[in-house]
């Protein structure tokens, strides 16, 4: 019944129920009906990808600059981002090997302003995080970021971050663009039905700060020379921590947290600086080689280091699946403690993380379906594709896949078919750690 509540396939259903009983169609009788109770239009019941809606379209404080700057734009959710800066003649496929190529070697920045962002203050803050997130954080100090994963009450993973503490009861949360106001909404929802006593709020503050990635091997570099007051050297500032700066009388927050795999920072502003920054930014383009890059080769750079995003984190994967079970306290309380350890979730042939080396100069496409090497290629088979690109770094076509006994399949060749395109591939299944696995670029 579903969308149409049976409009559509009620009258079939009633006439092919009459023909195999022998009567009538008044004589069946009808089910019970609900609105609306006419047929409606098919046009009604269209794909999401037709023309424009009622829902606003978010631009970020960069975007005009992107616009102006010859960016292909893409939708990312309700926001509008920079899908790949051509160059002449360049296509989709060109522009964003040449840009993830660019970052490896140099320097590049990306606008991340779309990331949810979520002020958690109160006596109660770590309380509350640590109730939140599968991982602890009541030790985290003043001046340090970690990586969290947040499941859902069935014991799904429902997202994912990074969380600063700011000061002794303030903390600041980032959320993939997807869950932005998903978190916000069912953290609300907890302290006002279950965790009534905690003293904690939780304000979405998405809008009051821009963010550009830097990333690359001269991003210390570049970012030591364009900003004043901040001590960027890898004693003072180590991964996962954060420091404040100054650039032409403008607080700036940068964090050290690298999702490229390089060397990289995420500078936080004030939106209404935003662009200043990132003009002022791009200008080191002579001396240090910045070039902006876009969503496409950011997608490349996340593959190739194996890290997870939306199409890993697709509401049917556990912390187990996705190889993040480290992450999972085994000391304390946290949405989906229980519901985690159904059976069926703790199955040792579950579908893991691995990744893909892709025969052949064709790369597959998401969705496509894992069989072993020899044997029929039918039903839902051994596993599916999540996240495909070409990789300029190892200069081969790669994925990351979640495959039944994932984690002790590595080294064994499947086939990778795809039923809409009517192609099948071989693969090497690999680590899902494709580029710098022991992490010494991104702790340079």
């Amino acid at each position: 019944m579903a969308t149409d509540q049976g409009k559509l396939s009620n009258v079939n259903a009633l006439a092919r129920m009459s023909e195999l009983r022998g009567k009538k169609i008044p004589e069946v009788g009808t089910t019970t009906f609900r609105p609306p109770f006419t047929p409606i239009s098919m046009a009604s019941l269209v794909g999401h990808e037709h023309g424009k809606h009622f829902q606003p379209t978010r631009l970020s404080p960069i975007h005009h600059w992107h616009v102006e700057n010859g960016a292909k734009i893409t939708e990312a959710g309700a926001w509008m981002r920079p899908w790949y800066y051509a160059e002449a003649g360049e296509g989709l496929d060109e522009a964003y090997i040449r840009e993830a190529t660019h970052v490896r070697e140099n320097v590049g920045m990306v606008d991340v302003s779309t990331l949810g962002k979520i002020a958690v203050q109160g006596p109660d803050a770590a309380e509350f995080l640590n109730r939140m997130y599968v991982n602890g954080w009541k030790t985290l100090q003043v001046g340090r970021l970690r990586y969290g994963v947040m499941l859902r009450e069935d014991g799904f993973v429902m997202d994912d971050g990074a969380t600063a503490r700011l000061g002794e009861h303030d903390y600041f949360m980032s959320t993939t663009i997807a869950n932005a106001a998903k978190v916000p909404a069912f953290s609300e929802h907890l302290l006002q039905t279950a965790w009534k006593d905690l003293k904690v709020h939780v304000t979405t503050v998405t809008d009051q700060w821009a963010a550009i990635a830097v990333a690359g091997p001269k991003s210390r570099d570049l970012l030591s020379n364009v900003f004043k007051g901040a001590d960027l050297s890898r004693e003072a500032l180590p991964n996962n921590h954060f420091t404040y700066a100054k650039l032409d009388g403008v607080e700036v927050r940068i964090h050290r947290m690298p999702y490229s795999g390089e060397l990289a920072y995420e500078v936080y502003i004030p939106s209404g600086y935003a662009r200043a920054v990132w003009e002022t930014l791009h200008e080191q383009s002579q001396k240090y080689r910045i070039k902006p890059y876009g969503t496409e080769s950011m997608s490349a750079l996340r593959i190739e280091k194996g890290h997870v995003a939306g199409p890993e984190l697709e509401g049917r994967t556990t912390t187990k699946d996705l190889g993040l079970e480290a992450f999972a306290s085994s000391k304390k309380p946290f949405v989906g403690l229980i519901l985690r350890k159904r059976p069926v979730l703790k199955d040792p042939e579950r579908p893991t993380l691995v990744g893909l080396e892709i025969d052949g100069a064709t790369g597959t496409k998401s969705g496509s379906i894992l069989f072993p090497e020899t044997g029929e290629t039918k039903g839902h088979g051994d596993g599916r594709v999540s996240s495909t690109t070409y990789s300029p770094a190892l200069g081969k076509n790669i994925a990351l896949a979640l495959l039944k006994n994932g984690s002790s399949r590595k080294g064994e060749t499947v086939r990778v078919v795809n039923f809409v395109g009517d192609e099948t591939l071989t693969a090497k299944v690999v680590s899902h750690h494709f580029f710098d696995p022991k992490g010494e670029r991104q702790n340079a």
